[in-house]
């Protein structure tokens, strides 16, 4: 009996364990575990002797290199660029309480309602989104007025009563316009360059600030206008990308800075309005002083035009004398700092400054749509014109012999930014 009940039991046990694996192979399949778990003893045990650490990375290290396209994916993802302009228009005024009052209204009510300009950087390699938000606020500077204007300015609200800041939706974007327009008065007349000169020196310079992440720009720009709104405020984004494109070449000719504050001492660059007139004609009066004073700056200058740019005697601007400048605020503090040409002249030595004194400070043009006003205290007569050019003739052949004798100079602060 007894080896007949251990053969039974034999086979008894060989059939439980054959139940046991069937049922684990059943188990196995019905919840898809990983073939991972189902290997030899030999790789079981080999596993087992390894660190908890080396486990864990090794699953993670499996995890994140199967979706290659998501890594993809992220490395090609859009880069959000922020910019701030803080915008101020500089206008120098003597004796324009008739003009410049529409020339105010103009310009704030069309900028409360004016998108503030989008760049697109070109020099970059990743695609990069940008959103750019703008502060605007307008400062005259009465050069000795008689006439009362000052106190004009300061007293009138110059922002259009249907139109409000306040009205208009986040989405626009618009430019946000400070409604009281500031203005500086000088005890007695020093001439076009001497007001924006003062100017300049009243402007806060926040410098081209970056954050940590260099995703974040403050950029403080000054756009210099005439008072009777001559130029026209509607090409001022054709300015600002010219400003931007002429910033992003001479970045790309200078290595990276290994800090932010030596980066911004090389945005030093100046956009100088080129005059166009396709709604009416240039006033022979203006033609013939325009025609006299580019004579006159040809033969004192090796050419003014950019095409001559490698020379160190050119101006780089074939238009010197056209009122309507961009430039960042730390370039006019550069270049308006103690101008020896204090009136209708003194295009000429900022453009001599930038162009021949200066080494980092880059100049370029840009189109404007123009439009001559009457009222002009230029010129009145065709004799003006002469004895105008005459006298500019006089004072750019002074700049040029004082400053190769070295009686004039730039301080060495700014000849060296």
């Amino acid at each position: 009996m007894m080896p007949r009940f251990i053969s039974h039991g034999r086979r008894l046990l060989a059939l439980l364990l054959f139940g046991l694996i069937l049922h684990l192979s059943i188990y196995s399949n019905a919840f898809h575990l990983p073939s991972s778990l189902c290997v030899s003893n030999h790789n079981l045990q080999h596993s087992c002797q390894q660190p908890r650490h080396h486990q864990h990375h090794q699953s993670t290290a499996v995890l994140t290199a199967v979706p290659t396209n998501i890594v993809g994916t992220q490395t090609t993802k859009k880069q959000i660029i922020r910019n701030h302009y803080n915008l101020t228009i500089l206008i120098p005024a003597y004796n324009e309480i008739d003009r410049i009052g529409e020339t105010l209204f103009t310009y704030i009510n069309y900028m409360k309602h004016q998108p503030v300009y989008q760049h697109i950087t070109t020099t970059s390699s990743l695609k990069q989104s940008v959103i750019s938000t703008g502060q605007c606020s307008i400062l005259v500077i009465d050069d000795g007025s008689t006439d009362g204007m000052c106190g004009y300015i300061q007293e009138k609200t110059w922002l259009d009563d249907q139109s409000s800041n306040d009205d208009l939706n986040e989405g626009d974007n618009c430019w946000k316009v400070e409604e009281q327009v500031s203005c500086i008065s000088l005890p007695t007349n020093e001439g076009k360059g001497a007001a924006i000169s003062r100017g300049m020196m009243e402007l806060q310079c926040s410098a081209e600030e970056r954050n940590e992440h260099g995703n974040t720009r403050t950029r403080s720009i000054v756009l210099v206008a005439d008072a009777d709104g001559s130029g026209d405020i509607a090409c001022l984004d054709d300015m600002i990308h010219s400003l931007e494109c002429l910033l992003e070449s001479s970045s790309t000719t200078i290595k990276a800075a290994t800090t932010a504050a030596a980066a911004n001492e090389n945005d030093l660059a100046i956009i100088v309005g080129k005059r166009q007139y396709p709604q009416s004609k240039k006033s022979p009066l203006r033609s013939l002083l325009s025609w006299g004073f580019r004579t006159c700056v040809s033969t004192l200058f090796i050419g003014t035009s950019t095409a001559s740019s490698n020379n160190a005697n050119t101006l780089g601007v074939t238009d010197t004398q056209c009122g309507f400048k961009l430039m960042t605020t730390q370039t006019g503090k550069v270049l308006y700092r103690q101008l020896n040409l204090k009136r209708w002249s003194h295009d000429v030595e900022v453009l001599y400054r930038a162009s021949c004194l200066c080494r980092n400070v880059s100049v370029g043009e840009c189109n404007v749509n123009w439009v001559d006003k009457d009222g002009s205290k230029l010129v009145s007569s065709g004799k003006d014109a002469v004895v105008m050019s005459v006298v500019m003739l006089g004072e750019i052949g002074k700049m040029r012999l004082l400053y190769a004798l070295g009686r004039w100079n730039m301080s060495p602060r700014e000849s060296s930014e």
